[in-house]
């Protein structure tokens, strides 16, 4: 039996999955010293996701209902990982070293070259690629849950829980950030308010300067449109405008871009003020 401090999970979440990542993500770990020994893709039920984020960082009612909608979007990929026996580390565990050191921040901007979310380009603290359990003991849990099934049986050797793997797309699809945010604001408010130039470049990614200058150009789209749209823009920052307040202000776009859009602005002025 693999001893259970050399076992890891990791979630790719639904905009990980849709940018059609897993692939390489997996690939990614095999290069950290990390082996695939199980994968499934389902529809996270409430009590899973509960589960799974009982120690979100993000934290506050608000955020933990807003963040479980990104689940509604998509399934999840569930990988299961072996750390191989010979790599060193100086961490207690598998998973501890996964959630601690190799996934990196949840603020996008805060992350450090050769970390998952810098690598693969996580957009902000809801759309940030991946959950991983933080610690061995809750490793069966959260296997029993994402699997159906406990991890002595994941790990026979007959199982075949990691042939899915193969079936999933490699063709990339990536999110673009400020293009779409801009876009989806523009079809609200009208381009007279929200001016492109005003917005950094989508290879800006969410590096601190580019939300910096995001924060302005929203502060300054709704002092433009003045009155309730601008009272409502700002309510989106500081989150007094819900998502379902917003889906209705923009009725007429997608999921994915609206909800890219939403929790971006939700979240711009925590990562404007986090060094």
């Amino acid at each position: 039996m693999t001893e259970l401090n050399r076992l890891a999970l990791l979630v790719v979440t639904p905009d990980g999955v849709v940018q059609h990542l897993t692939r390489l993500i997996t690939g990614w770990m095999r290069d950290q010293g990390y082996r695939l020994r199980g994968f499934r893709e389902l529809h996270l039920s409430p009590e899973q996701q509960t589960l799974l984020n009982t120690n979100s960082k993000t934290g506050g009612p608000k955020d933990w209902e807003l963040n479980s909608v990104i689940y509604t979007l998509g399934p999840v990929h569930a990988l299961l990982l072996e750390q191989e026996s010979d790599r060193c580390t100086f961490t207690p565990s598998a998973a501890s070293e996964l959630a601690e050191q190799l996934i990196g921040d949840f603020l996008p901007h805060r992350t450090v070259p050769g970390t998952l979310r810098r690598d693969f380009g996580a957009l902000s603290p809801v759309f940030n690629l991946v959950h991983a359990t933080g610690n061995s003991e809750n490793l069966d849990r959260d296997a029993r849950s994402l699997f159906d099934r406990p991890l002595d049986e994941l790990l026979r050797p007959d199982s075949d829980t990691s042939f899915g793997l193969a079936r999933t797309p490699h063709l990339l699809r990536p999110l673009k950030l400020w293009s779409t945010v801009a876009g989806v604001l523009t079809s609200w408010l009208g381009p007279e308010v929200v001016r492109p130039i005003d917005w950094p470049a989508d290879s800006h990614g969410p590096s601190h300067p580019a939300v910096g200058a995001a924060l302005m150009a929203c502060t300054r789209a709704a002092q433009r449109a003045g009155g309730e749209p601008g009272a409502l823009l700002n309510g989106v920052l500081d989150g007094s405008t819900t998502y379902p307040d917003f889906t209705r202000l923009v009725p007429h776009i997608d999921p994915w871009p609206g909800y890219l859009t939403y929790t971006t602005l939700r979240h711009v002025t925590l990562s404007a003020d986090t060094p």
